[in-house]
């Protein structure tokens, strides 16, 4: 009798794991084919909601099936890429990489940290500031004219976006809602340092809560959570000075066509370009669907593609912002940036603008992704090793920080 009620109850508890699972997949596949970017925003609730099953869900598309359209797809533009690493001049502070062949992305970025760490302890260097610096990055956007969203203004006094705030110049200042407090020297994600305000109405209602933010994140530092470069990644963002930017959104043509889900702006279209040796290997949009440099467009959002590594090609949803020119846009910039920081792999991530294919900018970039890739981080990262330890590269001479960089 009690073997069979503790055989019941052990079956109860599988199926609840298991109908979780089911769920967050299920959720996750009705909002691939949602507005753009629901899904970034559904991500985030079903993170913090279910931390366990969604790590195990996210642990399904990692599996190790076989990604043979990636794999067609990196000895088709193995020899460009080779050809550009030998036309590429590299920042000397990029070239501190120890990577070895055999390595896998996570652990080409980890070497990446650790040669940023030893510069830091050997000279006091901070080129991470590019993008661990967020008021940093928009000065690098600025000097560089690389287009991005208006910023009007920066603070590196605690007491002064305050005082900004209380006086009311924060919202004379601005001419565009919703607007973004971000705390420059909290990058990642999990710092959660961004605070959006809907409407002027909101900066007077949640001023309390404006705040609360500004005097905690303040003190707050970095914590790259469940990275293995965490520890001398988070004594690099630790050394940076605190600091707050105010950003208006991203104006498209059409007018404010989003609106904000906690710290994603649903309905706008944001893409990642990977851009390797200086040029756009592939296009990520909402990690479900991949643009390739060679026109073809590869769909993760069901289980052939996201789970078995099938991808089929993708439909009408997304084959626009190829046919159109908007993926055209995401690639000039995306490589006129990384030329500017003469920096050997960067992720680019750009908002588009549907209505005008000429109108993309950048939002920010990423020196260490974590980006869900599908099996073709297991081939860029043979381009970036083959470059690094074979120093196919140019050296670009120059004694400047990567961040303090200005294009002639």
């Amino acid at each position: 009798m009690l073997k069979t009620a503790a055989l019941v109850a052990i079956s109860a508890v599988a199926l609840y794991q298991v109908g979780i699972a089911v769920y967050i997949f299920t959720t996750l596949s009705i909002h691939s084919q949602g507005e753009f970017g629901s899904i970034m925003a559904v991500v985030n609730d079903l993170r913090f909601q279910y931390p366990v099953h969604f790590e195990m869900v996210n642990r399904v598309t990692k599996l190790p099936f076989p990604n043979n359209s990636a794999k067609r797809y990196y000895e088709e533009q193995k020899d460009f890429f080779l050809k550009a690493a030998e036309e590429f001049e590299i920042h000397p502070y990029w070239a501190d990489n120890n990577a070895k062949e055999g390595m896998g992305f996570r652990e080409v970025v980890t070497e990446r940290v650790l040669g940023m760490y030893r510069q830091f302890q050997a000279t006091g260097r901070m080129d991470y500031r590019l993008e661990k610096d967020r008021c940093a990055m928009i000065e690098f956007f600025r000097n560089n004219n690389i287009p991005h969203p208006a910023v009007k203004k920066m603070w590196y006094s605690k007491e002064a976006v305050i005082e900004d705030l209380k006086s009311g110049a924060i919202e004379k200042m601005v001419d565009n809602f919703p607007i973004f407090l971000k705390a420059c020297h909290l990058t990642q994600q999990s710092s959660d340092g961004t605070f959006s305000i809907k409407t002027p109405a909101a900066l007077k209602d949640n001023e309390e809560n404006i705040l609360k933010f500004i005097n905690h994140r303040w003190d707050y530092r970095s914590r790259d959570v469940d990275r293995p470069w965490q520890d001398k990644g988070d004594k690099l963002t630790d050394a940076l000075t605190p600091s707050y930017e105010i950003q208006e959104p991203f104006m498209q043509t059409g007018g404010n066509q989003m609106h904000v889900e906690g710290r994603v702006a649903v309905g706008l279209i944001e893409v990642r370009a990977e851009v390797m040796w200086g040029k756009v290997y592939l296009v990520n949009l909402d990690a479900t669907t991949i643009f390739r440099r060679d026109g073809k467009i590869e769909d993760y959002t069901s289980f052939m593609g996201g789970v078995l590594h099938m991808p089929p090609e993708a439909g009408k949803r997304v084959s626009w912002l190829r046919d159109e020119g908007y993926i055209d846009c995401v690639i000039e910039v995306s490589e006129r940036l990384a030329q500017a920081a003469h920096i050997e792999y960067v992720r680019v991530d750009v908002f588009i603008d549907k209505g005008d294919p000429k109108n993309c900018a950048v939002n920010e970039i990423s020196l260490t992704s974590g980006y869900v890739y599908y099996g073709h981080e297991e081939r860029m990262v043979n381009l970036w090793i083959d470059g690094l330890v074979n120093k196919r590269y140019k050296v670009f001479e120059t004694d400047i920080p990567v961040h303090e960089l200005k294009s002639a």
